[in-house]
């Protein structure tokens, strides 16, 4: 049998089976939405922003002068992101302990190692759920505010400064909800290609029994009226391949849910997607994950430094009693380019 030793006293112990919870690929939401990745070993993150004018150039008089352009040198804005910590210490007691995938006889030094893997992947996963749930609330509020234990404000919110008209008020047809959010962005200016729209999956359950909406995919030959799963099984789903035409608008965008949970300290799990939401945007919208300097004190020889990374990774000691501990910490900004190209409705249940 594979994996079965040529030694008969393997077979001599009980047989071991390890499940392992396996997390979300929630990293892909993030290459998919802000796919551009900077990171700075300052404390403080510089972000220029310039919007190009709309308006259009003026004619002028034979022999008349040119017509005055005010040019906008755009705005300076310096973010500086609030720190995710988290440490896990490895007692004598957790130390001892027989490690999850291990057999019980293996060397020590084993043990320790496997258990240290595994805290580094637990804290990672933990890192990009909360780095997953900022970009959420960006995108659906236009804000975020860090939060710590108890679920306690951590400093100041950062407001992006999205219009109020780009928030939707509630309405009941989730076709009308997606045409509004449509209009408004196009108000907005924002890219005409690469439209999409994600939307909760009460939102995709009341649109796949719409009429109208199964309408539109009839005249466009798509699955016969009806929504299917594009690819494989991801952590952002395409309903539609290729994606649809907004009924009655000049506009195609693809159809995209993300139903994935958070587990809050209490126990409960939540949505990151408010399940009655849209958000409505475009690829080509550009959008930035920033990670500030973290500070850091060598132990060896007491310098300290900013050490620049999405996650940073250290660890330290303590005697008496002894204790080994993992230490991962992350400064993210989540950047929208121009946050106004991005609109927010909500389809009442």
């Amino acid at each position: 049998m594979p994996g079965i030793s040529d030694n008969t006293l393997t077979l001599t112990r009980a047989l071991k089976i390890v499940f392992e919870d396996t997390k979300p690929e929630l990293a892909d939401f993030l290459k998919l939405f802000f796919p551009i990745v900077k990171t700075y070993d300052t404390a403080q993150i510089p972000a220029d922003r310039i919007t190009a004018s709309r308006k259009l150039a003026r004619y002028r008089e034979i022999n008349g002068a040119s017509n005055i352009f005010a040019y906008n040198p755009g705005t300076g804005l310096v973010y500086d992101p609030a720190t995710l910590a988290e440490s896990t210490p490895i007692n004598e007691e957790l130390g001892r302990a027989v490690t999850a995938g291990l057999e019980a006889n293996e060397p020590a030094q084993q043990q320790i190692l496997k258990k240290v893997s595994q805290i580094q992947m637990d804290h990672y996963a933990v890192f990009v759920s909360a780095i997953v749930k900022q970009a959420m609330d960006i995108l659906t509020f236009g804000t975020f505010q860090p939060k710590g234990k108890n679920n306690v404000n951590i400093g100041t919110p950062f407001n992006f400064d999205r219009d109020a008209a780009n928030t939707i008020a509630a309405g009941t047809d989730p076709v009308a909800q997606l045409q509004k959010a449509y209009d408004q962005y196009k108000v907005q200016g924002g890219p005409a290609t690469g439209l999409f729209a994600m939307v909760g999956a009460n939102v995709l359950s009341k649109l796949e029994k719409n009429t109208d909406f199964q309408k539109a995919l009839e005249l466009q030959g798509v699955n016969a009226g009806f929504s299917r799963l594009a690819g494989d099984n991801k952590v952002v789903a395409n309903i539609i391949p290729g994606g649809f035409k907004i009924p009655g608008r000049a506009a195609r965008c693809d159809v995209l849910v993300f139903d994935e949970s958070y587990e809050k300290d209490d126990g409960t799990f939540v949505p990151y997607m408010n399940p009655n939401g849209i958000i409505f945007s475009s690829f080509n919208a550009p959008r930035v994950q920033a990670y500030g300097g973290v500070f850091l004190v060598n132990e060896s020889n007491g310098n300290s430094s900013m050490v620049s990374g999405e996650i940073v990774n250290d660890s330290f000691w303590k005697k008496d009693p002894d204790c080994y501990v993992l230490r991962t910490q992350s400064r993210p900004i989540l950047v929208p380019g121009e946050i106004n190209h991005v609109v927010y409705a909500e389809v009442t249940p």
